[in-house]
């Protein structure tokens, strides 16, 4: 799955979400989009993928 950004300058691409995370967390980009719109990183809440602070149960995983 690829998920459609705006760089700094920009341009307009289609990313993996990993390396939508790398761009986050180094200031890399305008916006990103989610299903339900554009999400702007300075601005909107997004979740860090690197940061492994919660130790409780995986609840994502299965239903």
């Amino acid at each position: 799955m690829e998920i459609s950004i705006v760089y700094q300058d920009g341009m307009m691409d289609m990313v993996s979400p990993l390396k939508l995370q790398k761009l986050i967390n180094h200031d890399g980009i305008i916006k990103f989009q989610r299903s339900d719109g554009w999400v702007y990183p300075e601005i909107d809440p997004v979740r860090n993928l690197s940061d492994s602070s919660y130790r409780g149960p995986e609840r994502r995983l299965g239903s």
